[in-house]
């Protein structure tokens, strides 16, 4: 949880439901700080991800690349279901699996639900962070402001991002 002023949720709840443009002059006004978690850096909870994501454009590009050549993607087993896969046929789980983890590998992009408090009052934000190695973690885009978690699911849903569940 991220403590904030009264004068600060007073501002986010004003937004809460508006625009983005006005609900990211809020937070940028906060200037936020991942590492500024209460409780510590302990947990894995401090970073309070769901899961790695990648932008959907992005996405489609690696996986149509990927697709036009599994063998060599390590997607499938053998230079016959290769064929198969290149010419259109349905992506078994375990090859599903086999790409995703293929395109997410080494991707640090993390979608992140944060909770701000003042002591009193809640409110969500989604944020998207990526790790720069040892630059640490940096917000790359703000999503929006939410008044509980089922419209901070919804909006994560609608976002323009692909998430993959790490296991």
């Amino acid at each position: 949880m991220y403590k904030i002023s009264p004068e600060q949720m007073v501002q986010i709840k004003a937004v809460v439901g508006n625009g983005h443009e006005a609900q990211e002059a809020i937070f940028n006004a906060l200037d936020f700080d991942p590492y500024e978690y209460e409780g510590g850096c302990d947990s894995d909870v401090v970073w309070g991800y769901d899961s790695v994501v990648m932008e959907r454009e992005r996405y489609e590009s690696e996986r149509k690349e990927r697709l036009e050549n599994p063998a060599d993607y390590g997607i499938c087993e053998t230079e016959e279901r290769s064929e198969e896969i290149k010419a259109g046929a349905v992506l078994t789980q375990k090859e599903e699996r086999s790409l995703n983890e293929n395109i997410f590998d080494h991707d640090h992009t993390f979608m992140v639900i944060s909770t701000f408090s003042n002591g009193t009052d809640e409110i969500i934000a989604v944020t998207v962070q990526q790790i720069w190695g040892q630059l640490g973690i940096h917000v790359i885009n703000f999503i929006g402001f939410f008044a509980n978690d089922a419209d901070a699911q919804k909006a994560i849903e609608q976002a323009d991002y692909v998430t993959f569940e790490e296991t």
